[in-house]
């Protein structure tokens, strides 16, 4: 993704709603359509590009995504695990059994905050394929994801 990172950084806000059409580009993959003006089912796995706040590259910063896990999923999976990670290393896994809105949070080190922009790996270990409910993949309804300062 190095590549990327230079034409990418010009504009790359550190928090996305995914209500922002702006928030588009830097939903690199694993995120389905806008829907309800407010939100996006994500795939199993998804990526984002997020500048790392003011001074986090020297005190780290607070990675959080809000979503929601509807009915449907729980029924299907009983539970799943969201694991982040940044350039391979793992931040936090977290479960979830019950359907309902989440925000999972995951302290970042400084180390990993170097540079005009980061991207964020998140995988969920368990998910609907598609044809299932759906002609596609899907996991959550992603609402938010942002770094936050310490």
């Amino acid at each position: 993704m190095k590549n990327e990172e230079p034409a990418a950084s010009v504009g790359v806000a550190s928090v996305l709603k995914m209500s922002d059409q702006a928030a588009a580009t830097q939903l690199l993959k694993g995120f389905h359509a806008l829907e309800g003006g407010a939100w996006r089912w994500t795939a199993g796995t998804f990526q984002v590009l997020l500048q790392p706040p003011a001074g986090s590259a020297q005190k780290g910063a607070t990675l959080t995504f809000a979503f929601s896990i509807p009915d449907v999923v729980i029924q299907k999976v009983s539970a799943m695990a969201l694991t982040a990670s940044i350039g391979g290393t793992k931040l936090k896994t977290e479960s979830y059994s019950k359907a309902g809105p989440y925000t999972f949070s995951a302290d970042v080190p400084a180390a990993a905050l170097a540079g005009d922009a980061v991207t964020i790996d998140f995988a969920f270990d368990k998910s609907l394929p598609a044809g299932s409910v759906d002609q596609r993949e899907l996991a959550v309804v992603a609402t938010s994801v942002g770094l936050e300062s310490k």
